[in-house]
C-alpha cells in the first residue's frame, strides 16, 4: 500500500512530537503574559468596554505579528512550517511523489527550483490563533484589566 501525503511529507521533514509540544508551551506562555500584561495596561489607562478589548486585540495581532517576523527570521525564511505542524498534521505544501519501482520519494515545493523550504498547511495558524488566544489568554486579559482598574478606582 502507498504511503499518503502526509505520511511520506513526515518522513522527508519530521516533526518531534516533543519539540512541537515545548513550541505550543512557549507560544501559550507568550501569549499568557502578554495578555496579562495588555490587561494591566488596560486598567493603568482605565479603558473601558470596547475600548478595552480593542486594546485587546490589536495588542495580541502586535505580539503575534513579531513573533511570527522572529520565526520567518529564525528559520531563513521558512516561517512557521518549521516549529509548527500546521492545520494538517505536518502536511507540506507542493507536490510529493513516490516511485512505486525504485520507492524513491520526489518533492517540489511551490514551484521554486531555489532551496527547499518547509511550507507547512495552515502553520501560521498555530502562530496566530494558538496558544490560548481566544481561551486562557483573554481571562488572563480580563483578570488584569478587572483588577487594576478596580484598584485604581
Amino acid at each position: 500500500m502507498a504511503p499518503t501525503k502526509q505520511e511520506l511529507s513526515l518522513l522527508i521533514t519530521p516533526l518531534v512530537p516533543e519539540a512541537v509540544q515545548h513550541n505550543n508551551r512557549v507560544l501559550s506562555s507568550l501569549h499568557s503574559l502578554t495578555s496579562f500584561l495588555l490587561g494591566l495596561s488596560a486598567g493603568v489607562l482605565a479603558l473601558q468596554s470596547g475600548y478595552g478589548f480593542a486594546f485587546y486585540f490589536l495588542g495580541t495581532i502586535l505580539v503575534s505579528g513579531l513573533f511570527h517576523a522572529v520565526l520567518i527570521r529564525r528559520s531563513g525564511g521558512a516561517g512557521a512550517g518549521s516549529f509548527f505542524p500546521g492545520s494538517n498534521t505536518g502536511e507540506i505544501e507542493g507536490a510529493i511523489e513516490m516511485d512505486e519501482k525504485s520507492k524513491a520519494v520526489r518533492m517540489q515545493l511551490g514551484g521554486k527550483a531555489g532551496p527547499r523550504k518547509i511550507l507547512r498547511k495552515g502553520a501560521w495558524r498555530d502562530v496566530w490563533f494558538g496558544g490560548g488566544v481566544m481561551s486562557e489568554a483573554l481571562s488572563g486579559f480580563v483578570l488584569g484589566w478587572a483588577g487594576v482598574g478596580g484598584v485604581l478606582r
